[in-house]
């Protein structure tokens, strides 16, 4: 009984990708004006810095529990609203359930503008439209889930068995027949899952949305920077971690029962 031959190994190839990235980042460093030197000699700064931010100030945190209570409240109204209106950009975004294919056109490129423009662009726009404060920040990561629930979806519902919209669709069912009893139950945990994900996403987000205006614990956290309170910046990284971890926790406990 022979021996196996092992694949040929394309050594050139791993090397010269290798090469062109080790290139381009150079390129990349060099355009940025990147520079070890300068690195090295602000090494000092860096670590007066740590040491100005510990330990944490504990005496601060009961602060803390207004602010992270608004930044929960942004975090849940825009995942709501922002998932719900998903739902129907999502199946017009889907090739295999769009009604045409100029629908399908139109959702696409909505659903890339939407994508295209960040969270921190929306919340200064809102803060402008209807002024700085939780609201802004609500509408800015209502937009923000849409975004990211709507593309995620879209490719599920595009992987969906369509044996049963078809059955539906052969039975004289109309087409929001055929999407609602044919494709949404098959794409149903993979939608929750992805919600969960964008909530997630919001907590963390809402913490920076606040630094420009649009409420929250990032409005608290900037006041504490702009005044050199290390110790209390810290504080409040650490609380948002923590809280982030815990629902994290809960987020994967009810996806793996969804799976």
């Amino acid at each position: 009984m022979g021996v196996p031959l092992k694949p040929a190994r394309n050594w050139w190839l791993w090397a010269g990708a290798g090469g062109f990235l080790l290139a381009m980042t150079l390129w990349s460093a060099q355009g940025i004006g990147f520079s070890f030197s300068e690195l090295f000699c602000n090494l000092g700064s860096g670590s007066r810095l740590l040491q100005e931010s510990w330990p944490p100030d504990f005496a601060f945190l009961p602060r803390l529990y207004q602010p992270f209570l608004e930044t929960i409240y942004i975090a849940i109204i825009g995942t709501v609203v922002g998932g719900i209106l998903a739902i129907p950009i999502a199946v017009l975004a889907a090739r295999n359930l769009s009604p045409g294919k100029l629908i399908w056109f139109a959702d696409r490129n909505f659903m890339n503008i939407l994508r295209t423009l960040p969270d921190l662009f929306w919340a200064m726009l809102f803060a402008a439209a209807v002024g700085f404060g939780p609201v802004a920040g609500a509408l800015a990561l209502s937009v923000f889930t849409i975004a990211v629930v709507s593309k995620l979806w879209s490719e599920s519902l595009e992987a969906v068995n369509m044996g049963l919209p078809e059955a539906v669709r052969s039975a004289g069912g109309s087409w929001l027949q055929m999407v609602q009893f044919g494709a949404l139950p098959q794409a149903l945990p993979h939608y929750v899952s992805y919600v969960l994900y964008a909530f997630e996403l919001n907590v963390r987000a809402s913490m920076v949305l606040g630094l420009v205006g649009a409420g929250g614990i990032g409005m608290i956290l900037e006041t504490q920077r702009a005044n050199f309170e290390y110790e209390r910046v810290t504080m409040i990284i650490l609380a948002v971690l923590v809280a982030v971890l815990i629902i994290e926790q809960i987020s994967e406990s009810i996806r793996k029962r969804l799976t």
